[in-house]
């Protein structure tokens, strides 16, 4: 009987004579954890040597390319393997297998959405890139050489706990990595959200949903000059008519992420040196999702933090550049109407014909030996993944990037970044990188700073895509994407700085029409804002500027939310609120009451301004107004039509929807007394990759917010945070990420900088030229023939 799972409440329990065996079970992982690093290992000739530091960061020193990358996968999976392994069997939604019937709908949306159809074609498409296909092959044989040289007892805990067993590796499993990436960072979209708000707001729509608020300071300045464009006129032109109410429930867009990076010039640092900074915000998960390492090889010097799972280093710095990256976020994954043909749902109205549809029957494997059969159907535009709930009639049919065929090798681009040594190199690996697009900003040792967008951008017509299509016409289809090398771009510009933040690429000037839903506005205005404003910046001060926790937000409301409040009724409760966001410095401290305040209050008040939406946004997906048109009618339209509450019979100003949101704040603080401060309020978390709550780290005191520099909200925020000043013969770095380099909750390296990252310190990063003595560092690792 212990040697058979039990299942309670269906989480399974994994059998309990060999998870509780003193010598296989837990208790091995407990007591083992951190033993001894072995001193020589033997694989097959790989020769390089790996030295670890105080916080358990390998620096790998190896011959070439096929020793370092071996080395780097074997490292990878000494610390990480089974999040590894569990991520990748997320994206091939192949979860149900390990999990159970909790995972089937999880599973369903990964495979009809189509992560490992499109790894299947990225590695079809590498194995044309000898040099590529060679370096992944001996990043998985190191990924594989550390698998195999596991006996049971010492696999991580969470294989134990759930029973299974891990799967070799292969340049599949990286390709599914790097899809799942790509999901997160450019599978989200408005369309639908969108395409009900233009029904809804009509003729008001244009108003209330800008494509760049005055807000915004884009990434590449205004008024740059474009270069001669390629011609962009299309053969028909395409139908965006409005369809009206939409009524499919699609899966909730991740709200949160973002990410940070500038590089100032020479003239703007106080040493001449130029200075960049990255910290990329992510969903913030214990093991964490960065992993950082260092190798050394006679062709290169790089250090950075990596993915485990993908070879080379994503962010980082050689002995000559510097760079970071930003999500873009670009649409590139649109949804089309289909009308079917009857409720078979077995052909689809297509230019005037009816298409018959391609089906695939998918097979979800369930712990304890069942199976579910997933009918999955394909269109010209991709695969159908909602159904209309009211009338099966209609679907969506999804068209994403990750589906297209492509000419670019993504990992070239951070294999070539790795060892650029100029602005050429680095515009030339810009040119590889085909999604997610990112804002890759770039700073030499020769003073040269500099920010390219890296990724395909969709040719389309103004407004395609970004509302739900007419899948009936062809002529709504993507013209092609841009060449690469017409991608926004701009180097040393005249205000000393480049940066970005999630705002808007360009001004609307830019001679492609592009589309996002959830284009940030505030966090880069106050960047460009602040780097403009100092000439003398060190990397003690790019420190603050990184966990800088003021609201442009705030600045911009409140104080004109305090005008229009009638201070003659404030009681007692009343008054001490009034008075906090009056003194406000506009801060989210951990330590302050007044930003939860602000937080509720705004929150409030742009409900009942929007309460139109109130009972629109239970049935159906429906996007609010930019919160840029509240803030500016507040101040310049405090009489407009959409200030009136319609739960009254009166007609309502801004004044009075300001008095009424406040009561409100005023009444929930005092029924949420036991609230301290803002950290209390946020309760930020960093949760286990699988939920388990004795591996996450709960209430982590921090400032900061997802609308600000330190964007750091309840469960998303900086995943790594990255200074490097380049001096002409070194570089000084400094980084930290709310984690630790192992991925076993037992060891001492498992979240050991939480602590220090949540008070915005940082760690010195030891980018050695040579091997340190023998002395200084006792855990080493010779990779080397024994016989």
């Amino acid at each position: 009987m212990m040697s058979t799972s039990f299942v309670i409440k269906e989480s399974a329990l994994p059998p309990l004579g060999s998870f509780f065996s003193p010598s296989t079970g837990f208790w091995w992982n407990v007591k083992w954890m951190d033993k001894k690093i072995p001193q020589i290992l033997d694989f097959n000739g790989v020769e390089g040597e790996v030295i670890l530091d105080d916080r358990m960061v390998p620096h790998i020193f190896a011959e070439d390319d096929h020793q370092a990358y071996f080395i780097q996968g074997y490292m990878h999976a000494m610390h990480r393997l089974w999040q590894m392994d569990f991520s990748t069997r997320a994206a091939e939604g192949r979860l149900s297998e390990i999990i159970g019937d909790r995972t089937i709908e999880f599973d369903r949306l990964k495979r009809r959405k189509g992560l490992a159809i499109a790894a299947r074609m990225s590695v079809e498409h590498w194995k044309k890139d000898s040099f590529l296909l060679s370096r992944l092959e001996s990043y998985s044989r190191g990924v594989n050489a550390y698998i195999n040289s596991l006996a049971e007892y010492e696999l991580p805990i969470e294989y134990k706990l759930l029973n299974y067993k891990p799967e070799a590796w292969s340049i599949y499993r990286s390709a599914l990595f790097h899809k799942s990436m790509a999901e997160v960072l450019c599978g989200r979209d408005k369309d639908l959200d969108l395409n009900n708000a233009r029904a809804f707001f009509k003729e008001n729509f244009k108003i209330l949903f800008p494509e760049m608020d005055h807000m915004t300071d884009p990434v590449i300045p205004s008024g740059t000059k474009w270069p001669d464009f390629p011609s962009t006129t299309f053969p028909e032109q395409p139908d965006t008519a409005s369809f009206g109410y939409l009524p499919f429930m699609k899966e909730e867009s991740i709200s949160g992420l973002g990410s940070n990076n500038w590089a100032v010039g020479s003239a703007m640092s106080a040493s001449g040196n130029p200075i960049l900074c990255n910290d990329p915000h992510l969903h913030l998960t214990l093991p964490a999702i960065w992993y950082e390492q260092h190798i050394v090889t006679p062709e290169y010097n790089v250090y950075g933090v990596t993915f485990p799972g993908i070879a080379g280093v994503v962010i980082g710095f050689n002995k000559h550049i510097a760079w970071g990256v930003t999500n873009a976020g670009w649409d590139v994954l649109d949804w089309y109407k289909i009308m079917w043909k009857d409720s078979s749902m077995s052909a689809y109205h297509f230019d005037g014909e009816w298409i018959q549809t391609n089906v695939r029957l998918d097979t979800i494997k369930i712990k304890g030996d069942r199976i579910v059969i997933d009918t999955v159907r394909l269109t010209n535009w991709g695969p159908v993944i909602y159904t209309d709930p009211t009338h099966k009639k209609y679907s969506l049919a999804m068209h994403w990037i990750l589906h297209d065929p492509y000419e670019q090798q993504e990992f070239r681009t951070f294999m070539s970044l790795n060892r650029a040594k100029n602005y050429a190199d680095y515009r030339k690996a810009c040119t590889y990188f085909p999604y997610p697009a990112q804002n890759i900003v770039f700073a030499s040792n020769t003073g040269d700073v500099a920010i390219t967008v890296a990724g395909n951008m969709p040719v389309k017509p103004d407004q395609l895509g970004r509302f739900v299509l007419d899948g009936s016409k062809g002529k709504n289809k993507w013209n092609g994407f841009l060449d690469p090398i017409f991608n926004p771009s701009v180097k040393n510009p005249e205000r000393g700085f480049v940066s970005s933040a999630n705002q808007r690429t360009t001004d609307l000037s830019f001679p492609v029409y592009y589309n996002d839903g959830d284009f940030r506005s505030f966090r880069g205005s106050l960047i460009n804002r602040i780097l403009s404003g100092k000439h003398d910046w060190t990397v003690e001060t790019m420190k603050e500027l990184q966990y800088n926790s003021y609201s442009l937000k705030a600045e911009s409301s409140l104080p004109t939310m305090i005008s229009l409040l009638d201070t003659s009724k404030l009681n007692a409760s009343s008054k001490e609120i009034f008075h906090q966001l009056l003194d406000w410095n506009y801060n989210y401290d951990s330590t302050s009451k007044s930003p939860v305040y602000f937080d509720l209050w705004f929150d409030i008040l742009n409900q009942m301004v929007w309460d139109e939406l109130e009972q629109t946004s239970t049935k159906l997906d429906i996007a609010f107004p930019n919160e840029m048109v509240m803030i500016d009618w507040l101040k310049n339209k405090p009489e407009h039509l959409y200030f009136d509450y319609q739960k009254t019979d009166q007609r309502e100003t801004a004044r009075d929807l300001v008095q009424m949101s406040f009561d409100s704040l005023v009444f929930q603080m005092d029924t949420m007394d036991r609230v301290k401060d803002w950290a209390h309020y946020k309760a930020a978390e960093i949760v286990h990759i699988a939920r388990i709550p004795a591996f996450g780290k709960f209430n982590v005191r921090t400032s900061g917010h997802e609308d600000i520099i330190n964007a750091h909200a309840r469960v998303f925020g900086p995943s790594w945070r990255m200074i490097v000043e380049l001096q002409k013969d070194s570089m000084i770095a400094y980084g930290i990420y709310p984690g630790g380099q192992s991925g076993h909750p037992g060891s001492a390296y498992y979240e050991h900088m939480i602590e220090p990252w949540s008070k915005g310190k940082y760690f010195r990063l030891l980018n050695w030229d040579q091997k340190p003595d023998e002395g200084n560092f006792d855990n080493r690792i010779h990779f080397k023939k024994t016989k």
